[in-house]
């Protein structure tokens, strides 16, 4: 798959998640005026989410994390490779 097609794929379940979840049931996040939503994807390689305002006050950011996998070599030291990257999409 080419990047502009999982980013426009990335950005469409973003955006049909956010708007999914603000017809769901209120919960005390929402009550105060503030909601803090977030999303987790796996994938083979490192993804870019969504930063910036999604709509005024509605600030959305990412992180990248690597799933590492480690094992021990002859010499006894740890070797770590990673396996695959974990996306944390969080909007607020």
């Amino acid at each position: 798959m080419s990047t502009k097609l999982i980013r426009r794929a990335l950005l469409a379940a973003l955006t049909l998640g956010i708007g999914g979840t603000s017809m769901l049931a209120s919960d005390e996040a929402e009550a105060r005026g503030r909601r803090f939503e977030q999303w987790t994807y796996e994938s083979d390689r490192p993804l870019k989410g969504y930063e910036g305002f999604l709509y005024p006050g509605y600030y959305c950011s990412y992180r990248r994390f690597p799933v590492r996998v480690c094992s021990y070599d002859t010499q006894g030291r740890e070797v770590c490779k990673i396996k695959s990257w974990r996306l944390e999409q969080s909007c607020s």
